[in-house]
């Protein structure tokens, strides 16, 4: 089983950077792991149904027929740590060669890619800025997994 995240966003900031490859890193212990990041379109803000639809055909564009595919937006299901690694386990257990994770760009994705998407998962009832919700998105799947492992990693009350 393949770990993909598909991210959009332009220049990454050095926290990120180091970020990504710290989880990246802790990942790839478990399973093959890889972040592809998709080079958002040079819109103005007042375009930005014009870059949700660009954007929405790009991330399709490097989605496969056989991915389980998991969305990550505001308006998805709401879930705790334990829960995203009961669905993890499951999504796992498909059969599916690839298990890919997807965070929009700035303004977002259109209906097509929830449409296309398997589950959709919210990170957070609060917009995030898309650089934010790609590190929440690695630490809570890497937590998933932890939980799954029994790694000493999650803390719970």
């Amino acid at each position: 089983m393949k770990l993909e995240f598909v991210f959009v966003g332009g220049d990454k900031t050095p926290w990120l950077e180091s970020f990504v490859a710290e989880y990246v890193t802790k990942l790839s212990r478990h399973y093959t792991t890889q972040v592809t990041r998709l080079k958002p379109k040079g819109l103005s803000r007042d375009q930005a149904d014009a870059k949700r639809k660009i954007e929405t055909e790009q991330i399709l564009a490097a989605l496969k027929p056989t991915d389980w595919v998991v969305v990550f937006d505001e308006r998805g299901r709401v879930l705790n740590s334990l829960q995203l690694a009961s669905r993890l386990e499951n999504w796992l257990n498909r059969g599916r060669s690839r298990l890919v994770f997807v965070v929009g760009g700035a303004f977002g994705f259109d209906e097509r890619l929830r449409s296309r998407a398997d589950d959709v998962i919210s990170l957070s009832s609060f917009v995030l800025n898309h650089h934010v919700a790609e590190a929440v998105a690695l630490e809570q799947i890497y937590r998933a997994v932890s939980i799954n492992k029994n790694l000493p990693y999650h803390n719970e009350d």
